[in-house]
């Protein structure tokens, strides 16, 4: 009877043991599975997050009041981009590479924040910012930040008075148009006027200027560029 009693118990034991680690394994392989659900929807999938404007992740945000735009600005804020040197500075003009390398970057910006996407021909050349980039790129004082910022802000070393029109600025070596969008979206306030999260109106009647010129006087490299944007209802 003991030894009945004995082997009983012991493979009781046995059954047990083989029950928790089936158990424990179901577990594991449970929790396995788990993480890579987790990690599998974090990465998203690239096919789904590339349908609409700002992807499948995006969900739209109709709550609060849309800040209203500036109206259109003048004409030859529409006009072509040329890539001209200007003679009073020495500084090259914006250029078709410009405006399109500016544009991409920042509708993929757009795209990734989900706040939807400007048609194309609305991130336009803006020739009247283009003309106050000029004015400062024409400072003859060695400094390229001499007259850098805004109008009221800095005056250039020789009293010339500015012309053209002010904007959000971005500037630097390197800093091509991609550059531009990216720094912009970088800093906060930027972010806000350039690339208007809290708009909520027809982005079909919103446009976006931008310009940048590439060197300047007395001295600048090619390579140093100044950018300037301002968003407005077209």
């Amino acid at each position: 009877m003991i030894c009945t009693a004995l082997l009983a118990a012991v493979l009781a034991g046995v059954l047990l043991v083989v029950w928790a680690g089936g158990d424990s394994s179901a577990l594991a392989t449970a929790g396995v599975a788990d993480g890579r659900a987790t990690v599998l929807a974090a990465a998203g999938d690239p096919e789904a997050e590339a349908e609409g404007a700002g992807g499948a992740a995006c969900v739209a945000d109709a709550t609060g009041a849309s800040s209203s735009s500036p109206s259109q600005p003048v004409a030859d804020a529409i006009a072509v981009p040329t890539g001209a040197t200007d003679a009073a500075s020495g500084a090259t003009g914006t250029t078709t590479a410009d405006l399109d390398a500016f544009r991409a970057a920042y509708q993929e910006q757009r795209r990734q924040g989900c706040l939807g996407l400007l048609p194309a021909g609305n991130v336009r050349y803006d020739a009247c910012l283009e003309r106050y980039l000029l004015w400062i790129a024409g400072d003859p004082n060695p400094d390229p930040l001499s007259a850098w910022g805004h109008k009221g802000e800095v005056v250039r070393s020789d009293g010339e008075p500015p012309v053209g029109c002010d904007g959000n600025l971005a500037g630097g070596t390197g800093t091509t148009g991609a550059v531009a969008a990216e720094k912009w979206w970088a800093s906060g306030p930027h972010r806000d006027a350039v690339y208007r999260p809290d708009f909520r109106g027809d982005l079909a009647h919103a446009c976006l200027g931008f310009a940048s010129v590439h060197g300047g006087a007395p001295g600048d490299s090619p390579d140093f560029v100044r950018s300037a944007s301002r968003w407005y209802a077209c």
